[in-house]
């Protein structure tokens, strides 16, 4: 049986990593995209701001980093993200902070949102902008990034099976010649052996014929 180098063993680990990130991601866009909310990814999400509420912080089309956050890390002039009564997530800034709920409002707002944020409420805690995201303006469609990370997840699994097809069909072809080379070279040394018992047997009937002039 062969043995499995370090080199494989490191590319077969890193390809079945990559395949469980793959069905985590697109287990977790299921459940979200069920629930009605942004995918957490190992306690990230990102999330499109369409509004221009947090102006001049974060502008209308921005796309955000967030990651979850206990409630009692939360502190004044932090910016969060908060899931609404009407189940719209809203991304506004801390103005006051009691022991069982937020005062929120936007930057570009005259006045703090109408109602106040329980702990169940909130959804995470802003990380920063994601300026490289912009070329996806307009927001893009859930079930788009659904579709998208299923596609992803299934060409990984694709380019896995193909991979090991390939280094198997690889494997095969030099198993092959090496045994095309042994059954070549045993055919060689056969060869030689048997030109060298044809020259030993010619070379003592010459002996003998030698012997019996004499």
């Amino acid at each position: 049986m062969k043995r499995i180098s370090i080199k494989e063993a490191i590319g077969y680990a890193i390809s079945f990593i990559c395949l469980i990130l793959c069905l985590y991601i697109t287990i977790e866009v299921i459940v979200a995209n069920n629930e009605h909310r942004p995918p957490s990814i190992f306690g990230l999400s990102v999330s499109y701001v369409p509004t221009e509420s947090m102006e001049p912080a974060i502008e209308a089309g921005d796309y955000v980093l967030f990651s979850k956050v206990d409630f009692d890390d939360i502190r004044v002039n932090d910016i969060i993200v908060y899931r609404s009564n009407d189940n719209r997530f809203i991304i506004h800034r801390v103005m006051e902070k009691a022991d069982s709920y937020l005062r929120v409002q936007g930057d570009n707002n005259p006045l703090p949102d109408n109602e106040l944020v329980t702990k169940n409420m909130v959804y995470g805690k802003y990380v920063t902008t994601l300026g490289f995201m912009s070329i996806f303006s307009g927001g893009i469609n859930k079930n788009l990034i659904f579709f998208i990370l299923i596609i992803i997840f299934i060409i990984m699994i694709v380019m896995q099976a193909v991979s090991i097809f390939i280094k198997n069909k690889t494997d095969e072809v030099k198993r092959n010649r090496e045994e095309e080379m042994n059954a070549l070279r045993e055919e060689m040394k056969k060869e030689i052996l048997k030109e060298e018992l044809e020259r030993i047997k010619k070379e003592n009937e010459a002996l003998r014929k030698k012997h019996k002039g004499d």
